[in-house]
């Protein structure tokens, strides 16, 4: 039963609706598939956030559990991502573990109040092209943190919390480079994306850093030519640990300090969580068919982080590597979550040991393979032919996130986003037209009819429509005759929506297209899944 009318887990749709010996066992198999491959990343997200690798394995099982159980998606996979690797890490720099913590377990708070306020729909207004810009920019910032141990370079002590300085340490340390160091990292690399072209199902990741640990083990190499895990953490947990507050915040006076000096982080690792996590339910369903449910959504990830604070974890989200994985996999419900987060922590329980003997260029080698695909890069051709506007917002969220911070880069890129929308607007005052979506179902055919600017703010109307097409649609028929203009967020909803009907079989065409509509269905590349 539901909590509030609001909250619907995925977990009680996926029993009501059935769930049997093949499901289960579907979801066996996938869970363990997605555990190993969260092994690497969860431990190499932890080192590069500046924590223990065993609290990137808490953070793993804490939110594959508690995401599982209560989030609005059936297949996705939470725990530690890759986006929040420059936020954590300047976070422990400036405030310790214990000030990242406060945020985390904040920033929960925060979710839930979204959630219970049913703010998962607002959290789509933010631009595709800030979106591409951000991600692209935490790419960039991880691949900074993951050079140095792919090289050899001793990190820098204290830490350096921004690109710039840890550029300048990377040349100011290349006298120090090991060869053995860059030999692994390369190696790791190879492996992963050797892997990947054979096959998606199969844990590069893991594979890569078993045989780089194997080879050095083997090879008896020294601590000193290639650092292990061992090397940097004397000691690997595989028991939990609850967070110890009492240790510096005392009182309730040290309590509301550091509150109040964390308080932006929180909102920012808040902020995130929204995005990464609703982005990757997206892409789930996509991949599954499945519609999520946001507000549930949000109000999980808000439990999983305020567990995951308490228990010496990172901020939990939704991760799209984990959450494809399980996908494409065949996963049938969250059990497969569950089952993601039990593999995970057997693992911790019966091979912490062994964990030391990785080779910390192999799990650099992991994270810039991470690096790599996050990035974005074959979108950036796309965004930049589009020019205008959304070329702006995509160097400006991009750079803003690099050298500045992530939080700046989304509030200026919405900022200046609606900035342009008004200009846009303002420029032909007597052509405005009502911003309606119209549809029409008949008895093999929806016809969409889109009326006035087509923009980030409406990029959900696309989306919601995905549910109209049932079995025995033929064609879908989008009507542009009232359409002013099209942006890049909202081409972007309706080639999601063109692929998503494409994939049942419904034949997509466009009607009407005239004017400036015409020259931005033209420049977004609409016409490669949308025929006229």
């Amino acid at each position: 039963m539901a909590f509030a009318p609001w909250f619907k887990p995925a977990l009680l749709r996926s029993m009501r609706t059935g769930y049997g010996k093949g499901d289960f066992l579907a979801d066996l198999s996938a869970g363990m598939l997605v555990g190993v491959v969260a092994l690497p990343l969860s431990m190499g997200l932890a080192i590069a956030s500046g924590v223990s690798p065993e609290q990137g394995l808490y953070t793993a099982i804490i939110g594959g559990v508690l995401v599982s159980l209560l989030g609005g998606s059936r297949v996705q996979v939470a725990g530690p991502a890759g986006a929040f690797v420059g936020i954590c890490a300047a976070a422990v720099i400036a405030n310790g573990y214990l000030g990242l913590a406060l945020a985390t377990l904040m920033a929960g708070v925060i979710l839930l109040i979204f959630g219970a306020l049913r703010l998962g729909k607002y959290i789509g207004f933010i631009p595709y092209p800030v979106v591409i810009g951000f991600t692209t920019g935490i790419a960039i910032i991880i691949g900074s943190t993951q050079l140095g141990p792919a090289l050899g370079i001793p990190d820098p002590s204290p830490a350096i919390p921004d690109f710039l300085g840890r550029l300048r340490h990377l040349f100011e340390g290349a006298t120090f480079l090991k060869p053995g160091c860059l030999y692994v990292a390369l190696g790791t690399l190879a492996v992963i994306v050797g892997l990947r072209k054979v096959s998606l199902k199969i844990p590069g990741a893991l594979i890569a850093v078993l045989l780089a640990t194997i080879i050095v083990s083997w090879a008896s190499v020294p601590d000193t030519s290639i650092p292990t895990i061992g090397s940097k953490f004397k000691e690997i947990s595989a028991s939990f640990r609850l967070t110890d507050w009492s240790t510096a915040l005392p009182d309730r006076a040290a309590w509301l300090a550091l509150a109040w000096k964390v308080l932006p982080l929180a909102f920012g690792i808040a902020l995130l969580v929204g995005i990464e996590s609703l982005l990757c339910a997206v892409v789930a369903d996509g991949m599954t068919g499945d519609r999520h449910d946001s507000d549930t959504e949000l109000a999980a990830q808000g439990i999983a982080n305020i567990a995951s604070a308490c228990f010496m974890g990172l901020p939990v989200t939704g991760v799209i590597a984990r959450t494809s994985t399980n996908a494409r996999a065949g996963a049938k419900s969250p059990i497969a979550g569950l089952i993601h987060a039990a593999t995970v922590l057997a693992i911790l329980l019966c091979l912490a040991h062994l964990v030391k003997l990785i080779p910390l260029a192999a799990l650099a080698g992991v994270l810039l393979s991470v690096c790599w695909y996050m990035a974005e890069l074959p979108l950036w051709p796309r965004l930049f032919r589009s020019g205008g506007s959304d070329l702006i917002l995509l160097v400006l969220a991009c750079a803003i996130t690099v050298f500045v911070d992530l939080i700046w880069a989304v509030g200026l890129g919405v900022l200046t986003a609606f900035i342009f929308l008004l200009i846009r607007k303002s420029a032909h005052p007597e052509k405005e037209e009502p911003e309606t979506i119209d549809v029409k179902e008949r008895a093999d055919a929806v016809v969409l009819a889109l009326s006035g600017h087509l923009h980030f703010g409406r990029a959900a109307e696309p989306r919601a429509i995905e549910g109209r097409l049932q079995r025995g649609t033929l064609t879908l028929t989008l009507d542009f005759n009232h359409a002013l203009f099209i942006d890049c967020s909202y081409a972007q909803a309706l080639r999601e929506l063109a692929v998503h009907a494409r994939k049942q079989g419904v034949v997509v065409r466009a009607t009407g297209l005239q004017g400036r509509a015409a020259h931005d269905f033209g420049r977004f590349g609409l016409r490669e899944v949308i025929s006229l």
